[in-house]
């Protein structure tokens, strides 16, 4: 459950910035805006991986190594 209340608080800052900058009409506080979209971001990943290593969420698939795949297609 706590990954749900992790990922509600940072989608929920994003989307305020979000609303605020595109409602802005001033640059320099939309630039304000998209700047502490990016902190909420680093934090949203800070946690994620926080709970991944404490085992409280799974950790997301990634992408294959190409290079290591390459090398072993001659062994099928």
């Amino acid at each position: 459950m706590k990954h749900c209340h992790m990922s509600l608080i940072s989608a929920a800052g994003t989307g305020n910035y979000a609303t605020a900058a595109a409602a802005s009409q001033r640059s320099d506080l939309a630039l304000n805006y998209e700047r502490l979209s990016i902190v909420i971001a680093k934090y949203a990943k800070t946690g994620a991986d926080i709970m991944i290593k404490h085992h409280w969420k799974e950790k997301p698939p990634g992408t294959k190594d190409r290079k290591k795949l390459a090398q072993n297609k001659n062994s099928f």
